[in-house]
């Protein structure tokens, strides 16, 4: 869900190619002005970078940059300072809008001027804030707007089995687990398991 400098982003818009549309969401203001130039170098005309973080309601955070790799940057200072994977120097700190998904999509035709009626695929890596944007996400689940989900979970502050849980809830099958080191897992949860050969439509 964080887009960092846009290296996801710009393979899947190949992949959806034309028809498709990539919506990337980068609240750090250095990560975001890379984004920004990497889609523009790449002439991604279907990729849509906005400046905001995601959570389960519409406000303002602070992000902590970490000095060793912006990419690691946390709304959670403790999942910098403190994991097992190894610690990070605050390097920064600023002040980012927060918004829901569910806004994004209510607001999709004023936002992005398209109307919005499926989102093939949801991509989640927000260093510990997965089950705040899925909160946020709710009344799209409810009215099962939302095809697929890849959510990396980090272990050291969220058990895998909750997210699963949640998302059985809202009627989303468990596809597979990834194993991404001692600290994260990623996991694969979809309403059809057909659905994972197609993607027309990143987050």
């Amino acid at each position: 869900m964080r887009a960092y400098v846009g290296i996801y982003s710009l393979w899947v818009s190949k992949l959806v190619g034309e028809e498709g549309l990539v919506i990337a969401f980068e609240p750090n203001p250095l990560a975001y002005l890379w984004l920004t130039r990497n889609i523009t170098l790449n002439k991604a005309k279907n990729i849509i970078a906005l400046p905001y973080g995601l959570r389960d309601k519409e406000t303002w955070a602070i992000l902590d940059v970490a000095k060793e790799n912006i990419g690691a940057s946390s709304l959670i200072l403790n999942h910098l300072t403190n994991v097992p994977s190894g610690r990070y120097t605050l390097i920064n700190q600023v002040k980012v809008p927060l918004l829901t998904l569910d806004f994004i999509f209510d607001k999709c035709k004023s936002f992005l001027n398209k109307d919005l009626d499926k989102v093939d695929l949801v991509k989640i890596d927000v260093g510990n804030y997965e089950m705040n944007v899925l909160r946020g996400l709710e009344k799209s689940l409810s009215k099962d707007l939302v095809k697929r989900f890849v959510i990396e979970v980090h272990k050291d502050q969220i058990k895998t089995c909750d997210l699963i849980s949640y998302l059985r809830s809202y009627s989303r099958r468990l596809y597979k687990i990834t194993k991404f080191g001692s600290v994260n897992n990623n996991i694969i949860v979809s309403d059809s398991i057909s659905y994972i050969d197609q993607c027309f439509f990143v987050l």
